[in-house]
Order: structure tokens, then C-alpha cells, then sequence
């Protein structure tokens, strides 16, 4: 049974000195350098294997005050431990990091480090490592066994594990009215798949990966019948498995600019007072608010691109040790041009207002909009809509944002933005804002005002 959000809200009403914690992966140290940049402490739980990235990544040192000497900074501040109990024991000292060691990720889960985090005043900040190393199918382990406040959409979580739920992202995506590519249905062969009509345009299938479970590998082709044949080449490589074809997904393939807009929605700035702009916009909207744009960098698929076509075609990269594949390695920062900022807003509003009313209490906190921006024909009306006025004739070509995916948590690609801030988010507040100061912000305000209840679930 999910677990009762007012409990978690009474839990957390109570909360004098809270404490963030962070599963130690994906963007977490963006997210405990905006807490230690907001004066809270944090907590980061991480096997030991993956231990050296925060032992050598030390988030500590004093609010807005620069560090001397990081040693002795660190010395002061930085826990680190393999029994909770010396984190509670140790509650009251001046350290400002605590590093937990676990062996497993999901350790976080046992009822004894439950309590301790409890009685640390622990509210945990999500990331999509927690969803997939702690949540389990459909992160039902996250919903009813987890008994820790967290910031942000519990029961939302489990969008993201598109064949685990029905009401997975693509679902709120068509709900919402919110363009994505167009999904071609199949069906499942002995060699492959086929499809009941002929497909003449690009495509791609989206499927999980055969190696790294928790990723998807994408198979792009330039219409449905050479889909069919890389596919028979991709299983017979071991590239993908016979059995996840049922869990694919095959979509247009659509050309364009990759963009993620990070976003944050804050309940609280929902009921303030905005003044003069109340007259012109729903104030739950100027709460919706733009902080970021990120693109993925992707391996190897940015190695190949960067050899000549005449010489990619020639490749059989099956043959090689590298084969084709789109894992996210790194994220570069973007900005938009100006005049499509107006594009992004409803796509954002949509979902927020379509997912308060399915799933209260909604989007809370940061989420991810990514996107494909195309160029596709328009009726003139829709250029009048869309305030362009110089277009003669009755069609015009304009701008699209295709939503391909969503994050409804701390997205990944924010790190980008760690101390540097995103000039949207920077130019809003006059200071640097990461995702992570952004977060932490929020928990500082909702302590100020006595509204950390509106945050949590």
C-alpha cells in the first residue's frame, strides 16, 4: 500500500534542522553542493565501489565563503561511515557532509537505517539512480516501503519505468496534448518483428539494452522494412534480446536539435503574491518555473559522426568492438533562441496541470521536458497563434518541440549547470542557480515559512 503522504507531511512538520539526502549516482553532486551552499547539511549513501567519486568530490566549507585550504576544510566537515548510528551520534558536531558506505544501494531500505534517517531529520532528494537501484518494478519498494520523507512527486517516480506501468509518460504525454513522435505498433516474429503496413519514413526503435538492463538501446533505420532487417542483425549479434522486443517501441524518426528543459515547479510560490502579472497569468504558472536547457553527449554515436559518411557506411560496427550506441556520457549547456521560449511553457504547464489532477499532488520540485526541436509545415492560423505575422500564403514552416522523454525528479544532465549556475535560472535570481541550489532553496524557504508539508510527499 502506498505509503500515506499526510504521514510523511506530520513526519516532517516537525523537522527543526532537516537533513538532504542523496543516493550517491547520477546528479547528486550537484545536489549536495546546493545544500552546502544553503547551509544544510547532507547525507549521501554509496557502495564502496562507487566511494572515491565523493571521497574526491568533497561538497564542504561555510555558506557563500570561499575555501582556503581544502584539506583542513575537509577534515572538519566530512563524515564517513559504515553505521549510521555514528551519523546520529554525531548529529550535533560541525561536520556538514556524511558519507555512508553501503553494500548495496537498496540497504537504504532496512528499518534500522529508516530510523536513523528519521531521526536525523532526513528528507530525500530523487534522483533516477533511486528510482532503478532502490525503487524495484514500477518502484513500488519507494511508494510502500520506504517510511522517509521525500521531496518531490513519490507516486510519479514510476512513470519513467515505461514497461512496468500503463500510465507511463507516453501516456501523460498523449493526455496532455503534448506533441512526441508518432508510435508505429508491431508484432513479434521468430527472426524479428513486422508490421501489418509499410512504413516509408525514418525510424527508430527503442528497446532495453542486452548488456546494461537499466538502458535503452536505439536501432535507427531509414524506413520499416530496413528496421525489420537491422533488427534480425541486432539480435543475432546479442546487441538486443529476442524477449524485450515485446517492451520495444518503434517511433518516427525525427530530426532535430536535442534539448532538455529542466524545470521546477515550487507549491509554494504557487500562493504567494506575484502582484501586477496575477492580472495576466495564473500565478501557478510564473511557480512553473524555467531554470535550464542541457544536450547529451552520447557514446559512441558522437565518435562515428565525426568520421566521414562516405567512410561510416563502409563500417560494420558489429563486427567491432564498438558497436553503435546512444549511452548518455556527457551533457553540454544551450541556450534557446528567445522567440521559442513561448513553445516550451504550455508543454510544461500541460503536464504540470494534467498530473496535479490524476496524481495529486503533481509535479513538485525539478522535473525534465526533453525534447527533439524540428521544422514542420504550419497552417497560417498557427502562425497567427504563435505570434508570427510576416508569413505569406496559407502554410508556413515553423518550430516544433517533440517531448521523446520526461523526468519527473533531479534530471542528470543539470550537472552541467554545478556552481556554475544556467544564465535563465542566474539572470531570474541575480546569483548562480543549479538545480541543486534551486532544490535546496526550496527546502530553506519551506522551513522559513513553516511549509515544508506543501513539499513533501
Amino acid at each position: 500500500m502506498m505509503i500515506n503522504r499526510e504521514e510523511m507531511q506530520e513526519i516532517a512538520g516537525k523537522y527543526r534542522n532537516p537533513i538532504g539526502v542523496v543516493l550517491g549516482s547520477h546528479s547528486a553532486l550537484d545536489a549536495l553542493a546546493g545544500l552546502r551552499s544553503y547551509g544544510l547539511k547532507s547525507l549521501v549513501y554509496v557502495t564502496k565501489e562507487r566511494s572515491e567519486i565523493y571521497f574526491r568530490e568533497p561538497r564542504v566549507g561555510e555558506l557563500d565563503k570561499i575555501i582556503d585550504y581544502l584539506p583542513t576544510q575537509t577534515s572538519k566537515d566530512i563524515l564517513v561511515t559504515e553505521d549510521i548510528q555514528e551519523v546520529v551520534n554525531k548529529r550535533e558536531r560541525n561536520w556538514k557532509e556524511a558519507i555512508l558506505l553501503v553494500e548495496n544501494y537498496d540497504d537504504i531500505l532496512k528499518p534500522e537505517i529508516q530510523d536513523a534517517l528519521l531521526e536525523l531529520e532526513g528528507i530525500h532528494i530523487p534522483n533516477r539512480a533511486f528510482s532503478v537501484y532502490v525503487g524495484g518494478e514500477a518502484c513500488s519498494r519507494i511508494e510502500n516501503d520506504f517510511h522517509v520523507p521525500i521531496f518531490g512527486s513519490r507516486n510519479l517516480l514510476k512513470i519513467e519505468n515505461r514497461e512496468e506501468v500503463k500510465k507511463n509518460y507516453y501516456w501523460y504525454l498523449e493526455r496532455a496534448g503534448v506533441p512526441h513522435p508518432m508510435e508505429f505498433n508491431y508484432e513479434v516474429t521468430d527472426e524479428g518483428i513486422s508490421f501489418e503496413n509499410n512504413i516509408d519514413k525514418p525510424v527508430v526503435m527503442k528497446i532495453p539494452h542486452a548488456a546494461r538492463r537499466f538502458e535503452r538501446g536505439f536501432i535507427f533505420a531509414s524506413d520499416g522494412n530496413s528496421l525489420i532487417e537491422e533488427i534480425k542483425k541486432e539480435v543475432a549479434a546479442g546487441q538486443i534480446l529476442h524477449e524485450d522486443l515485446k517492451d520495444g517501441r518503434v517511433e518516427e524518426y525525427v530530426p532535430g536539435v536535442t534539448a532538455n528543459f529542466n524545470f521546477f515547479y515550487s507549491p509554494i510560490y504557487a500562493s504567494e503574491n506575484w502582484g501586477d502579472l496575477e492580472k495576466h497569468i495564473k500565478k501557478w504558472k510564473l511557480a512553473n518555473e524555467f531554470l535550464s536547457i542541457d544536450e547529451r553527449r552520447e557514446t559512441t554515436l558522437d565518435g562515428i559522426l565525426r568520421m566521414l559518411a562516405k567512410e561510416q557506411i563502409k563500417v560494420d560496427w558489429l563486427k567491432t568492438n564498438y558497436p553503435i550506441s546512444f549511452e548518455v556520457t556527457a551533457h553540454s549547456m544551450i541556450s534557446l533562441r528567445e522567440s521559442l521560449l513561448r513553445k516550451i511553457y504550455p508543454i510544461a504547464d500541460a503536464l504540470l496541470e494534467l498530473m496535479r489532477e490524476e496524481d495529486p499532488p503533481g509535479l513538485i520540485g525539478p522535473y525534465c521536458v526533453q525534447t527533439l526541436i524540428t521544422f514542420q509545415k504550419q497552417p497560417y492560423v498557427e502562425a497567427i497563434k504563435q505570434g508570427v505575422y510576416d508569413t505569406p500564403g496559407e502554410n508556413f514552416y515553423d518550430f516544433v518541440f517533440k517531448t521523446q522523454d520526461l523526468a519527473v525528479r533531479h534530471g542528470g544532465g543539470t550537472n552541467v549547470h554545478m556552481a556554475l549556475g544556467s544564465q535563465y535560472a542566474n539572470a531570474k535570481y541575480n546569483r548562480a542557480v543549479s538545480m541543486g541550489d534551486r532544490i535546496a532553496m526550496e527546502l530553506v524557504i519551506a522551513m522559513k515559512k513553516g511549509k515544508m508539508r506543501e513539499i513533501i510527499t
